[in-house]
């Protein structure tokens, strides 16, 4: 049987003033063809004609996160549906007016409209930030509910052959493709290498197709044997992706609209090559693995007996020329959970052979704080460490967290490990973990309520409590600021004492007060939060004074106020944000980290 390949060619690329976030093809003015839209994060939405003429341009609420064109109700043909940064899918008529709105209690992370259910009507799917699918009928009412085991990227709607269980398809954060029936029911599909970032289905000729893009801003398009049978490349990390197909009385255009950084490109898909049935395609899972995206660890080989070399079976070749070295990777990090300091450490296997004997081991930690309990996750352990048989080959892993209980109302230090394995080549590997810093307070204090003059005439006693206070700049609107930091400190453990803003000829000005004690000792700590600057302005200053019994409370209190508000390194690897991406987050805007693609959370109460 032969294969027809798919060719790819630019048509036109339009820019925006800032990053785009969706893209869409569909018919927004109601004539005889579509428009190719984008929205930014600039807050305005463009759509062209399919010349590139600029022919529809709005302002766009910097609060929505996707957009769509579709019909969804019974009254209206075309409808706007939308997704918000506060969990909300709104549904409106052309003209702007509310249909129906439903919250779903979480970030919108991605977004797509197809008939699920097979009753001839359009449904909403949503993606969203606590990794939960949400499936929503024509009048907003839940039918599909599933959850991912890790966060979602991306989602499309598709019918791709037999052999899968339904039509959605969700793109992974570790490159995962699942496929969901309409139940919630799940199964695996491919995993992906090169940090795929978006998917979209696509019926190409009547052969259906998923186009993947990618963190290095290339396009693949697969087909139901999850072969690679067109490609493109835009060099800048692929944002979104949508398709349209023109049906005319000669011929079928399918046009794809493709969002990177702050550009919108608009591509033709036609018929390319015959590919005889002889001739082998490469699967879109054996593509090779991008450089690492963590920090390097430091493997050392171990000493091992002299002996005859085993054979080894000789490697398999690469299906691309452009393989690059594949390794074991390693993340960690740390966390409070229900009272417990939970370390946790993911030894992920990108090389294309199984790793065996594998050992992590707890060398050292601050004991004087913590104490080890146990290991959760793990096949075979003991209090300080997990071992494990293997680690399959092409992206397995395993995530082992060892439980520690706390002992003094304030944690620091640091968690030193190291990791044994044993690879193909039947030699003992060893890597350093790099070292976990632990600076906690936050979440082993308990909320204490005192009024408003106990609060200040305790805080006054500066011989009982000792005093400091340090000045941030935040890239948040004042008021927002504001708003924000009052949900934090309760989610930080404070009673909120006392709470006040004012705006006196646009300059804003709010204080917020909060009062906790901690959970052994009972040493107190208030909290001041007092925000300025100008209303409506994208940046304000938080003084944050900080009154503890215990000294030494003072600075990882300061600390992790500090993080939760400014920032300044991924959760994911460690690596540092630049300031222009500290204050896309910051404006509410999705933003990934360059080093590793993970999506930066703005401020939270986590």
């Amino acid at each position: 049987m032969s294969i027809q390949l798919i060719s790819v060619q630019q048509l036109w690329n339009r820019r925006f003033k800032r990053a785009v976030y969706s893209c869409i093809i569909a018919n927004l003015l109601g004539d005889t063809e579509p428009e190719v839209i984008g929205c930014s994060f600039s807050a305005e939405m463009k759509a062209f004609d399919l010349t590139g003429k600029e022919v529809f341009l709005t302002e766009f609420s910097s609060n929505i996160t996707c957009f769509d064109i579709s019909s969804i109700s019974k009254e209206k043909n075309v409808e706007l549906i939308s997704g918000s940064l506060d969990g909300t899918v709104y549904v409106m008529d052309i003209k702007g007016n509310p249909i129906w709105e439903t919250d779903l209690k979480s970030p919108i992370i991605c977004m797509e409209i197809g008939d699920i259910i097979e009753d001839s009507r359009s449904e909403v799917i949503v993606g969203l930030e606590d990794q939960r699918l949400v499936g929503l009928d024509n009048e907003g009412k839940e039918f599909l509910k599933y959850k991912a085991k890790e966060a979602i990227l991306d989602c499309t709607i598709g019918y791709f052959s037999d052999d899968f269980l339904g039509k959605i398809f969700l793109l992974l954060k570790s490159g995962k493709i699942i496929n969901v029936d309409n139940k919630g029911n799940s199964v695996f599909v491919s995993q992906l290498q090169n940090s795929p970032t978006s998917i979209a289905f696509c019926e190409f000729y009547g052969q259906p197709t998923l186009i993947i893009g990618d963190k290095a801003g290339s396009i693949k398009i697969i087909n139901s044997d999850l072969e690679i049978i067109g490609e493109y490349s835009l060099e800048d990390k692929i944002t979104s992706i949508d398709n349209k197909i023109m049906l005319s009385e000669y011929n079928e255009d399918v046009f794809l609209v493709v969002a990177s950084k702050n550009t919108i490109t608009l591509l033709s898909l036609r018929k390319g090559n015959i590919l005889e049935s002889n001739k082998k395609l490469v699967k879109i899972d054996a593509q090779s693995q991008p450089p690492p995206v963590l920090k390097e660890e430091s493997v050392t080989e171990q000493p091992k007996d002299k002996q005859a070399e085993p054979d080894i079976p000789p490697k398999v070749a690469p299906t691309t020329t452009d393989m690059e070295p594949q390794t074991v990777r390693v993340l960690r990090g740390g966390q409070i959970e229900g009272g417990d300091y939970i370390f946790k450490v993911k030894v992920i296997n990108n090389k294309i052979y199984n790793i065996t004997d594998v050992d992590i081991h707890i060398l050292s930690y601050p004991e004087e704080s913590l104490v080890l309990s146990r290991v959760d996750g793990h096949q075979k352990s003991s209090t300080d460490r997990a071992k494990f048989h293997k680690i399959s080959k092409g992206g397995g892993f395993v995530s082992p967290s060892f439980v520690f209980k706390p002992k003094k109302d304030c944690l620091k230090g640091k968690i030193h490990a190291v990791i044994n394995f044993i690879d193909e080549e039947d030699r003992i590997k060893t890597i350093n973990v790099e070292p976990h810093d632990i600076r906690i307070i936050c979440g082993l204090l308990r909320p204490k309520k005192v009024t408003s003059e106990e609060f200040d005439e305790l805080t006054s006693d500066l011989l009982t409590f000792k005093k400091v206070g340090q000045d941030l700049t935040i890239y948040y609107k004042p008021e927002q600021l504001y708003q924000k930091l009052f949900v934090l400190l309760k989610n930080k453990n404070f009673a909120i004492i006392d709470s006040e803003q004012q705006d006196s000829s646009g300059e804003f000005l709010g204080v917020i007060k909060g009062f906790a004690e901690g959970t052994f000792k009972k040493n107190a700590v208030g909290l001041k939060l007092t925000i300025t600057g100008t209303k409506g302005e994208q940046f304000s200053t938080l003084k944050v004074e900080v009154f503890a019994e215990d000294k030494d409370m003072t600075p990882s209190i300061i600390n992790e106020f500090e993080n939760a508000v400014n920032p300044q390194s991924c959760q994911e690897c460690d690596g540092n944000i630049p300031i222009d991406l500290i204050k896309q987050m910051m404006t509410g805007s999705v933003a990934y980290c360059e080093a590793c693609g993970a999506q930066l959370h703005e401020l939270s109460g986590e």
